[in-house]
């Protein structure tokens, strides 16, 4: 049951009626109904047994290291068969066939025909996603930042809520449990500023991504046939298509939650004005940066063998270069994580670990040398043509990325690469939107005005909100008429799944 489907729509309806219908102090049993109905609608039935081997596991071990185990040995040895047991399963339901591929590939440049077997396993919605926040939610019971959750239906809910079981967010219990369990009264503004979240992220996803996908599949599915400008606009059309897909995901999804009064944590805040790659992170698929760096760069980097990395590293090459290497090799491995995360393939691999990797350290030792000849040159920092390029640039950079990560291979990537420099042809045939670029243009610049009025500290939101009520309702009903006949429901619509769904 898609979220952009008509059922998915009927679903919510239902199940908000129900939530306020419950007693406020047991509204939270209606979400979790519901989470457990969607996820079985969503996929075969037999994959509820995977999460349930999740919320299982990490329940159990959360009690004891948080209640029953009172040596610090007992606590360690429970949070490694926790965190191993549910790491194990996303690593065998998602990367079980890396190593036979890999295999495979390898012997076949000697032309030795091992021919190792792979299997075909359904990995339930949203393992990617409730995986890290168990892994979270454990970490922080044994760093005792967090209470072990003792009603095992609630803990169940918090893994399982099924708007955050698309794409996300990555939530946090300590942010979740507020959210999830105290009573809320019925309020119209929430329900109302919900459908308002929907709509726009109908927009962006129908309307935008579904429709700039056409050309983007045609030019990468057949990559030895296009080239020159056709690749070009190909990786600059997936950049605007994920962006819309994805932030158009999480509008959608934060706004069903809010219809419940339930309010997730943002995903996005307005990437593309990014002055450089940091702060481009830092924007984009928020949750996830948050969480690598919480569970994974920062622990690194307080350990004791870190430690003692950087005192070794300082008496070797002096204080400022030894400080920065800890650091940079506990980011490659963070990314590498993230790399992985993304995809059982080595295009992510580099794509989404490797090259951003190699990108951040560079800015990072670089960063010194840039400043003193922006210095020297007199570049204002702050004029519009600088910020410009810096944006541009950062855009750039991106779109390299994603150039690897549209390729069918990591290989193939290359191949791509070396057609952008190929003269193009303009009879191939290219399949193009089949509605007028016109409302493609005008639906994307009203997003790209939104996000610069957030880049900007602006509530967009509460601002369109405080207007009267016909202009909102023209705007409302207008965003809905466009969906309608040019989005979900239009001719020739084709649906595409959330890009982020597959991670």
């Amino acid at each position: 049951m898609g979220i952009t489907t008509l059922n998915f729509f009927i679903f919510l309806i239902l199940s908000i009626v129900v939530y306020y219908i419950f007693p406020k102090k047991h509204r939270w049993i209606v979400l979790l109904i519901a989470s457990v109905i969607f996820f079985l609608l969503a996929g075969e039935y037999y994959l509820i047994l995977y999460m349930l081997f999740g919320i299982i596991t990490t329940y159990i071990g959360t009690r004891l290291i948080d209640e029953k185990l009172k040596s610090e040995k007992a606590k360690k040895i429970t949070l490694f068969i926790v965190l191993f047991s549910i790491i194990v399963e996303l690593a065998g339901l998602k990367y079980i066939n890396i190593i036979p591929t890999t295999i495979n590939r390898f012997t076949g440049l000697f032309n030795i025909n091992f021919n190792m077997t792979t299997i075909s396993l359904l990995a339930p919605l949203g393992i990617s996603y409730y995986t890290l926040s168990l892994i979270g939610y454990t970490l922080d019971v044994y760093w005792t930042t967090s209470k072990a959750q003792k009603n095992i239906f609630k803990h169940a809910l918090f893994t399982c809520y099924y708007p955050v079981m698309i794409s996300g967010p990555i939530v946090r219990y300590e942010h979740m449990k507020k959210e999830l369990f105290e009573p809320r009264k019925f309020c119209f503004n929430n329900v109302i500023s919900g459908i308002e979240r929907i709509i726009y992220g109908l927009l962006k996803k129908m309307v935008i991504a579904d429709q700039l996908a056409l050309v983007v599949n045609a030019v990468f599915s057949n990559y030895q046939k296009f080239s020159g400008i056709y690749i070009i606009i190909g990786v600059i059309f997936y950049a605007i298509q994920i962006y819309m897909d994805f932030s158009g995901c999480i509008d959608i999804v934060i706004g069903a939650s809010k219809t419940y009064g339930v309010t997730l944590p943002e995903n996005f805040e307005s990437p593309f004005f990014s002055r450089n790659l940091s702060e481009f992170w830092r924007r984009w698929h928020i949750s996830l940066g948050l969480w690598g760096k919480d569970y994974i760069m920062y622990p690194l980097l307080k350990s004791e063998k870190f430690q003692k990395l950087g005192a070794f590293c300082k008496s070797k090459f002096g204080k400022k270069i030894g400080k920065k290497i800890p650091t940079i090799i506990s980011i490659l491995i963070l990314w590498l994580i993230i790399g992985i995360w993304h995809g059982a393939s080595y295009k992510y691999i580099f794509a989404a670990g490797v090259l951003p990797w190699i990108y951040l350290t560079f800015s990072e030792l670089l960063e010194g040398s840039i400043k003193k000849l922006r210095d020297i040159i007199h570049i204002d920092y702050n004029n519009f043509s600088y910020r410009l390029f810096e944006s541009l640039r950062t855009i750039g950079l991106m779109c390299i990325i994603w150039l690897f990560a549209l390729a069918p291979s990591f290989t193939g990537s290359f191949k791509i690469i070396t057609n952008i420099f190929k003269i193009s042809s303009f009879d191939l045939g290219l399949q193009l939107p089949q509605i007028p670029y016109f409302i493609i243009f005008i639906s994307g610049l009203v997003v790209t005005i939104v996000d610069y009025m957030k880049y900007k500290n602006k509530n967009v939101l509460e601002d369109f909100n405080r207007q009267n009520l016909i202009f909102k309702y023209i705007v409302m009903f207008g965003t809905i008429y466009i969906i309608l006949t040019y989005g979900a429901y239009g001719p020739g619509y084709n649906p595409v799944d959330f890009i982020y769904g597959g991670f």
